[in-house]
């Protein structure tokens, strides 16, 4: 189970239901929700993007129980769709039909709740179409690594392990084929056993071009391959991080979407973070909108940062999940799970020559204006750790300027502004280092002469990356930052990110200024600054930045060709033709079932008995028998004359059976186990129908435990919307 286990399944205390591969077992009154972000059912991308039309619930349970099809949407509250009862000693199918999908609310999502009555098992649930998928999609992921070859391998052993044994998921992986290209340092050797994942696995040996890079120059050899034998192309392409982690589940489900897809679009998913699983870190984003907040006015003038989508949004509960239901149209998605169809990645053509950063928001901006839809589709999900450095900062800031060349109207003041701030920040602090940093990305800017965006373009960044690396930075525990946070007044320090630190015009009374990396838990203690060598600095900064803004115009019509050239297939011909020597495939696999059993075999037997089951059934057909008794006895006396009432009320006893009532009701009350006898809450709060016994009958729960019935109700009954009456 991937991530935090509240994003899967909800249910009562005391129900064990984490293991994925066998059957959730339910007492009697025990409950089972799928309420959750990863198995709520999400309407819109089917209903909006697919040919599906018609859906149902599917449920292979045995033994008693309620099962309910939930609706949700943003705003308002959850209400029934449908409901029924499942009554079977052996293991059975439930199919409870929802209907037409474009019927259901807009921005819904549905989800399932399941109360035992008595002893339950579920075996399996999932939501079902008539809709055929077409059965000739296949699907390509692609992905790219450098040092990481174990997460890598990791990753595709989870996958290959969660498809053995489940038939949907095996079909699923059979029609997937993972092309991988392996930059580390004897890669080969790391692969030696790659015939044991079973997967259609293509590896590749390759040069360090950057995670863009790489990127690029794999697709390139992928359409290669494609172009030498059309018949066997895969006609979707998936672009997968070599550090994220997503489910098999994930996978099938996003396979099964492409299959189903009726108009050509971009997809990606909810980003999660590793460190905290039930927190979002991006749904998605825009791209530097300067006015994104303003009346809904739109522009094109843009900043140098993105507007994360859904960022920080906590899932721990429930009460954020019906956010996601609308269809989230963004401007750009991460590579961490960049998923399109083979001809649109034709049409809009490869990544930008971007050694790391930056390469995903220029291609979705390409994309987007070709025509192509960038969406997230919130029934998939994957988690990933976010990080930065200095030489993250060097390559994020050179490619947004790059990006905003081309896709931004912002203009020469817009940019200078910018880079004035920061210098005005880190001078305020004496962080030469920050200073040095940005003007590093504005003398790149201006040397339109060097590798930048050409075929030889990871030459400029092994020249500066280097100089990022440089700053030092220690370790700092989380615990030992908490503690220096909160002692930072008494120290006198100030305590500022080691990026965008703000402008301190204080920063001398303190003793000492510390820069903190949270995201990579290091710090530095800034130096006492030579105020001549802080002076020559700024001026060498704002002479670089004069001359950038002086030549904006020429520059920006240099960088637009340039990064338009090396997002087509022609650069990378040329990258390819130069790396030749250096990359190789080295291993091609073959898809492997293990131990995968067939859909027409699936048993649908019980393979053990079910939980002892608890006499709640038995209590609950007795009263309601006992009240249908009563009420015929009252209307029968609300029939009668006023005469024979007034005789019937002189006469020595009632009948025998409210005696037996009685007594059975006392020795029900008084043998309630583990629970004190409470007085009843005064009942002027009730409905003026309420009838303890029914309601008692109705709540089998609440009758077990032995609490008055008034009190239960005015505290908790109305709040829980629970019936009271017949």
């Amino acid at each position: 189970m991937l991530g935090a286990p509240s994003l899967y399944l909800a249910a009562s205390d005391g129900v064990a239901w984490q293991n994925p591969q066998g059957p959730i077992d339910l007492r009697a009154d025990d409950w089972l929700g799928s309420g959750t972000l990863r198995n709520s059912f999400y309407v819109e991308p089917w209903a909006r993007l697919s040919s599906v039309r018609e859906l149902a619930l599917v449920i292979e349970a045995q033994g008693s129980l309620r099962v309910r099809v939930m609706c949700a949407s943003l705003g308002k509250p959850a209400h029934v769709l449908r409901e029924t009862r499942l009554e079977s000693a052996e293991r059975g199918r439930l199919v409870l039909p929802i209907g037409a999908i474009d019927a259901l609310p807009q921005n819904s999502r549905l989800f399932w709740h399941v109360d035992a009555i008595d002893g339950a098992r579920i075996h399996e649930a999932a939501w079902c179409t008539r809709t055929r998928p077409r059965e000739s999609t296949r699907l390509a992921v692609l992905m790219r690594t450098f040092g990481r070859t174990l997460d890598l391998r990791h990753q595709l052993t989870r996958l290959a392990d969660a498809a053995a044994g489940d038939a949907f998921l095996s079909a699923a992986l059979a029609r997937m084929e993972f092309w991988v290209l392996d930059a580390s340092a004897g890669a080969q050797a790391l692969w030696q056993d790659a015939s044991t994942h079973g997967l259609h696995l293509r590896v590749i040996a390759g040069p360090n071009l950057g995670g863009g890079g790489n990127a690029s120059h794999l697709i390139h050899h992928f359409l290669a391959a494609c172009d030498a034998a059309p018949e066997d192309a895969p006609d979707e392409v998936l672009i997968l991080d070599d550090d994220g982690v997503l489910s098999m589940e994930s996978m099938a489900r996003y396979l099964l979407s492409c299959a189903l897809r009726t108009r050509q679009h971009i997809t990606s998913l909810p980003i999660l973070m590793k460190s905290r699983p039930a927190q979002v870190w991006e749904d998605g984003g825009f791209w530097g909108r300067l006015n994104f907040h303003e009346q809904g006015e739109f522009g094109r003038r843009r900043n140098l940062s993105p507007h994360l989508l859904k960022h920080g949004l906590s899932l721990e509960g429930f009460e954020h999940l019906d956010a996601f239901g609308p269809l989230n149209h963004c401007e750009y998605a991460t590579f961490i799970f960049f998923g399109l169809p083979t001809a649109v990645l034709r049409r809009v053509g490869l990544p930008a020559a971007f050694f790391l950063r930056g390469d995903d928001i220029e291609y979705s901006l390409r994309a987007q204006a070709a025509g192509v839809e960038v969406i997230t589709n919130p029934n998939l999900a994957a988690w990933h750790e976010p990080g930065h450095s200095y030489g993250q900062e060097y390559m994020a800031i050179l490619h947004a300027v790059l990006i905003n060349l081309t896709h931004s109207e912002s203009d020469a003041a817009d940019l200078s502004r910018w880079f004035e701030q920061r210098l005005a920040e880190h001078s305020s602090i004496g962080d030469l280092e920050g200073i040095a940093l940005y003007l590093r990305v504005i003398d790149a800017l201006l040397d339109a002469e060097g590798p930048l965006l050409t075929p030889q373009f990871e030459d400029h960044y092994l020249a500066a990356l280097p100089a990022c690396a440089t700053v030092p930075m220690a370790a700092l525990p989380e615990a030992d930052r908490q503690r220096l946070e909160r002692e930072a007044d008494a120290q006198g320090l100030l305590i500022r990110p080691f990026l965008y630190p703000g402008y301190q015009p204080g920063a001398e009374r303190h003793r000492a200024v510390v820069l903190v990396n949270h995201g990579a838990g290091t710090y530095r203690e800034l130096k006492p600054v030579d105020p001549l060598q802080r002076l020559a600095l700024m001026q060498r900064y704002l002479a670089s930045l004069q001359r950038l803004t002086a030549e904006f115009s020429g520059l920006q019509r240099h960088w637009r060709e340039r990064l338009a050239a090396s997002g087509q297939a022609a650069f990378w011909v040329k990258v390819a033709a130069r790396h030749a020597a250096a990359t190789r495939e080295f291993h091609r696999g073959e898809f492997t079932l293990r131990d995968a059993p067939t859909f027409a075999e699936a048993p649908l037997r019980p393979t053990a008995p079910l939980p002892p089951a608890v006499p709640i059934r038995e209590l609950r057909q007795r009263l309601e028998r006992e009240l249908s008794q009563l009420s015929r006895l009252r209307q029968a006396e609300a029939a009668a004359p006023a005469s024979a009432r007034a005789e019937r009320a002189m006469s020595s006893r009632p009948a025998d059976w409210p005696r037996r009532w009685s007594r059975w009701w006392q020795a029900l009350w008084t043998t309630a186990p583990m629970r004190k006898r409470q007085n009843p809450r005064s009942t002027q709060t009730l409905p003026s129908d309420f009838d303890p016994a029914q309601y008692l009958a109705l709540n089998a729960d609440v009758a077990r435990t032995g609490i008055d019935a008034a009190a239960h109700y005015t505290q908790f009954g109305r709040i829980e919307g629970r019936r009271y009456r017949l």
